[in-house]
């Protein structure tokens, strides 16, 4: 019925028609009936206030929603709320001087209670309309809004299965053929190895993203100590020349969940991709300062200089002569904020970059 009826009448304008009735009516009364007997000027402008205001209400909101972006439906619900509010209220003041009227009196005092109660429930009507509007959209806009993630994740998923299993394979031959390969083809062989792993490390940072936009995601304890040590583990094993310093003691419980590894991986994997390995050292240290766990990543290498460092942390952004992907460090940032902690970047005191993060402290 909405429907059919909304694309013939518009409910905004019926609802501005409305206001100016009840505005031009509480105006003529007013003038007529409550100025002439009213001495004092602060009475006179009160139940001038009272007369108006509410008209002026359902006026300007139907003005209002003439410019908003409720469709046509939406614009008929808000009409039906306001006339019901104002015929319910209508309603109430008849009720009140039922005696006059089937006695035949009809009297200024009951045009003003008519106009009075009526505007003030057109009023209401026209808020609760409104609102419930928007209520509905937002809840239309809240389910769209979980189908696509839903189906982002799928498709990430997928994705992440297929491109894998063909890196994995062309990792596979290449590593076949490098004992093939003459000395002017081996630097073309390691290219395509390591865009290879690029390719593997932007899928594994894009499923972990993905990951970060669920609404429903139950944090838990995590053992920061075991996290911190499996990754550096990973990077001893990956870069043995990559000198590791570290001062982290066991037993430091944070409130996240799986996750956290991708945080820790990716500053780590940041420090080895962006800095010469064969001179590189890098610290790290953590320990617990009230109810958060601070942890420190620095290394000594080329560092990043103090006016990119904000934007290091967005969506896209890459260092000079980087060949990232642009997640890494957003991720880093995304996983911070998701567990209810921080991320910030400085200078270490051998000039490399430092990253401080700090995450809640699980009892």
């Amino acid at each position: 019925m909405g429907g059919y009826f909304g694309d013939r009448i518009d409910g905004s304008e019926l609802v501005a028609a409305l206001g100016l009735v009840f505005v031009v009516a509480g105006v003529t009364l007013w003038s007529q009936s409550v100025l002439p007997n009213t001495p004092s000027i602060s009475t006179v402008l009160y139940e001038l206030v009272v007369h108006v205001l509410f008209g002026g209400i359902v006026l300007v909101l139907g003005v209002h929603i003439e410019r908003s972006e409720l469709s046509s439906d939406e614009r008929f619900t808000v009409m039906v709320w306001c006339f019901s509010g104002f015929l319910f209220f209508f309603a109430l003041a008849v009720w009140s001087d039922l005696g006059s009227l089937l006695a035949g009196e009809f009297t200024a005092a009951f045009a003003s209670q008519v106009v009075t109660y009526g505007s003030m429930g057109g009023a209401f009507g026209v808020i609760a309309g409104v609102n419930h509007g928007r209520s509905e959209r937002n809840r239309r806009l809240a389910e769209r809004n979980e189908d696509q993630r839903e189906t982002l994740v799928l498709l990430t998923r997928l994705l992440r299965h297929d491109i894998r299993n063909d890196m994995m394979a062309i990792n596979g031959h290449a590593d076949i053929v490098a004992d093939h390969v003459d000395p002017e083809g081996e630097s073309s062989l390691e290219v395509i190895q390591r865009r290879s792993d690029a390719i593997v490390r932007l899928l594994r940072d894009t499923d972990a993203l993905v990951e970060t936009l669920g609404a429903d995601r139950e944090f838990e304890r995590v053992d920061l100590s075991t996290v911190l040590d499996d990754e550096l583990t990973s990077i001893e094993d990956s870069y043995p020349e990559v000198d590791i310093d570290t001062d982290v003691p066991d037993g430091l419980w944070v409130v996240a969940d799986g996750l956290v590894h991708q945080l820790f991986s990716n500053l780590l994997g940041n420090a080895v991709a962006h800095n010469d390995p064969e001179s590189l050292t890098v610290r790290v240290e953590a320990e617990r300062n009230g109810s958060t766990v601070e942890t420190v990543v620095a290394d000594n290498g080329v560092g990043i200089p103090d006016e990119y460092r904000e934007e290091f942390f967005e969506l896209g952004e890459q260092g000079e002569g980087s060949d990232g992907d642009g997640l890494g460090l957003y991720l880093v940032s995304r996983l911070a904020d998701v567990y209810g902690g921080e991320v910030t970047l400085d200078e270490s005191p051998e000039g490399g970059a430092r990253f401080h993060v700090e995450l809640p402290a699980a009892d």
